[in-house]
């Protein structure tokens, strides 16, 4: 980071109603995961990494087929949408850009026994992640043989982007030689709703608790996470695995390093919560945003 000596106003905003404000003429909404041009257009998907843990393993083929199949899903989804502002119709048409993301991070890593944010979890994150980008990036060059790059598609720029000269040789050489159907393809979303509806863990979170308490007319009761309650099941009175992590048990710069991993193999941004004690100084938090930008997050909450 360096001082360039100018100085430009900055306004932090929170409006608590809509989550909504008017930003130089624009209504913007506060998405971290998803920064978009004025008019750009959201759209998101989620795989659920947890069913394609089976017997302790990935299925690493079943999760590359099926993040191709979710490309083409979601280049679909732009081309049947209905767009009510023709300005959002001609940015989203020029880039075709999507957001294929992930849930059920944590319970993936616990069905394949890895305590989510330690040194061991990284190098697995990081094949999950890969498999997707690959695979993604590979589909998208695959679709544009069959319908087109994307309109605004310019090869020599689009070729010397960062994110872009990291990927394999061969894929460089595929966007080169048959162009690319979508500008940006991944993003990490927070999937709350999704997550819930699919019984997994929310985005690349951990698990924010394994237990809750639940109060109906019959009194109070303990819910536990299922993966949780069906160890327990099979382990009466034996103590927990140290693979069932908690948000609150990991340290700050655990979580960093979670977001950071996911971050090299993503276009776009990443929705993640970082948790910290309530405790924590100004000049702890500034260390935390410091070492999230240099490990390459492109935002942290």
């Amino acid at each position: 980071v360096q001082d360039t000596e100018r100085e430009e106003e900055v306004y932090d905003l929170y409006e608590p109603d809509t989550l909504t404000w008017v930003t130089n003429g624009y209504c913007s909404l506060d998405c971290g995961e998803q920064g978009l041009p004025p008019y750009g257009v959201c759209n998101l998907g989620a795989l659920n990494l947890s069913a394609f843990v089976k017997d302790g393993q990935m299925d690493w083929e079943r999760l590359a087929e099926t993040s191709k199949v979710a490309m083409r899903f979601l280049d679909n989804v732009i081309d049947s949408n209905e767009y009510f502002i023709e300005e959002n119709k001609q940015a989203q048409l020029g880039t075709r850009r999507t957001g294929l993301g992930t849930m059920g991070l944590a319970d993936a890593l616990i069905k394949m026994r890895v305590a989510y944010g330690s040194e061991a979890s990284v190098p697995l994150i990081e094949r999950i992640y890969t498999t997707i980008r690959d695979a993604s990036y590979e589909a998208s060059s695959d679709i544009a043989v069959e319908k087109g790059s994307f309109p605004h598609f310019d090869q020599d720029k689009y070729l010397q982007g960062q994110f872009i000269k990291r990927l394999p040789k061969a894929i460089q050489k595929k966007i080169k030689e048959q162009g690319i159907r979508n500008a940006v393809l991944l993003t990490q979303a927070p999937t709350g709703t999704t997550s819930l509806l699919s019984g997994v863990s929310s985005g690349i979170e951990p698990v924010y608790d394994f237990a809750m308490v639940r109060r109906d007319r019959t009194g109070e009761h303990i819910l536990y996470h299922p993966l949780l309650q069906a160890w327990r099941d099979e382990h009466p009175n034996e103590p927990t695995p140290g693979y069932f992590v908690a948000s609150n048990d990991l340290t700050p710069e655990e979580h960093v390093r979670v977001q950071a991993t996911v971050q090299r193999y993503t276009d776009s941004s990443i929705s993640k919560t970082v948790n910290a004690p309530n405790n924590h100084t100004v000049e702890q938090v500034q260390t935390l945003y410091r070492l999230a930008y240099e490990m390459g997050c492109k935002g942290i909450t």
